[in-house]
């Protein structure tokens, strides 16, 4: 059972982290890929083609090698939007920053944070 100074606490890193340079630049990247219209139309694309190529080849279809081009074209046009370029940017600076975080806090803690934050997600 989490005691209240431990939910303080956890809140209070959260409100930390949210508050970081990696998390705001992150979160900034990711409005300006929502609001390009032009980024939002392709990626949307690109997941409904994803969708329906998992679903068909999970019932068992064939898919033809031009229809794995065309979704691999898609994708390479989706990933070459610089908003979305930059979105994957900063989302993997918010990764690197949060093993550091999770690094700095595994030893005052006394357990490894990755496998605590895994365990209550159970």
């Amino acid at each position: 059972m989490l005691t209240e100074d431990l939910k303080i606490t956890a809140r209070e890193l959260g409100e930390a982290l949210h508050a970081s340079q990696p998390v705001q630049k992150y979160l900034q990247a990711l409005t300006n890929a929502q609001t390009d219209p032009e980024a939002a139309d392709l990626e949307a694309r690109m997941l409904a083609m994803y969708e329906d190529l998992i679903a068909r080849q999970q019932r068992g279809e064939n898919l033809q090698r031009s229809e794995i081009d065309a979704f691999n074209t898609l994708k390479k046009q989706v990933y070459q939007r610089p908003s979305i370029s930059e979105r994957e940017t900063a989302l993997a600076s918010v990764k690197r920053y949060f093993v550091e975080v999770a690094d700095e806090i595994n030893f005052p803690l006394g357990v490894e944070f990755s496998t605590l934050a895994q365990a209550t997600q159970r």
